[in-house]
C-alpha cells in the first residue's frame, strides 16, 4: 500500500446493502451505508477479496478478544450442511461446509488429514470436553 497513514481516510459502514461481481469475475464490488447515511461502494479484486475472506475470522476474534479479554468468547458459525467432494484427479477430498444463512468455505484435504479428520470426529463424544480451552 503506497498511501500513507496521514492520507487515509476512515469510512464508517453502518449497513452491506448489496454485492456483486463485475464482469469477468476479477473484482467484486460491495455497496454499503455509511453512519452518514451515504451510499459508498467499495470494488476490490478477487486476490484482494480472498485475503480479507482468510482475515476476517482472525480480525472478529481479535475484537472479540479485545472486548472479553479472558477468552471466553468465540466467534463461530452454526452448521447448516456439510459436503465431501472428491479433487480433481483424485488429489485428495474436498470439504465444504456450508452455514444455515448462506456462508460456505471449503477446505482440501489430503488423505492422511482426512482420515485424521474422521478418527477425530469418530472420538469427539468420548474424548473432547467442554471445558477444554482455546489455543492462542
Amino acid at each position: 500500500m503506497n498511501a500513507a497513514l496521514a492520507d487515509v481516510r476512515s469510512i464508517e459502514g453502518e449497513e452491506l446493502t448489496t454485492w456483486r461481481v463485475l464482469t469477468g469475475g476479477t473484482h467484486v464490488s460491495m455497496d454499503f451505508i455509511g453512519i452518514d447515511g451515504a451510499a459508498h461502494r467499495l470494488v476490490l479484486p478477487f486476490d484482494v477479496l480472498s485475503s480479507l475472506l482468510m482475515t476476517l475470522p482472525r480480525m472478529l476474534q481479535t475484537a472479540l478478544d479485545a472486548r472479553f479479554p479472558d477468552g471466553s468468547l468465540r466467534f463461530v458459525q452454526q452448521l447448516g450442511t456439510w459436503r465431501i467432494e472428491r479433487a480433481a484427479a483424485g488429489a485428495g477430498l474436498i470439504l465444504k461446509l456450508c452455514t444455515p444463512d448462506g456462508f460456505e468455505v471449503a477446505f482440501s484435504l489430503n488423505h492422511h488429514d482426512a482420515d485424521q479428520l474422521g478418527a477425530a470426529l469418530t472420538a469427539a463424544p468420548r474424548k473432547y470436553r467442554s471445558d477444554i480451552g482455546r489455543p492462542h
